[in-house]
């Protein structure tokens, strides 16, 4: 059976987001782990406070138990 072009593309679009919510300082972020962003209210934060949010949410799943 032969495969469009626009079939074999479609299929290979499936990427999963890595979107994860994280609470610091009492304020909900979004984290996108693939791009390594920090998002508040999906406006994206400045980068200083993304390296100290980053750095959180890094040594939290460090530490957090495997299951």
């Amino acid at each position: 059976m032969k495969t469009t072009r626009k079939a074999a593309k479609k299929s290979k679009t499936k990427i999963s987001t890595g979107m994860v919510d994280f609470n610091f300082g009492n304020t909900q972020y979004q984290i996108d782990t693939n791009r390594r962003k920090v998002y508040h209210k999906w406006i994206e934060v400045e980068t200083s406070r993304t390296f100290l949010i980053m750095g959180a949410f890094s040594s939290s799943q460090l530490q957090a138990p495997a299951k």
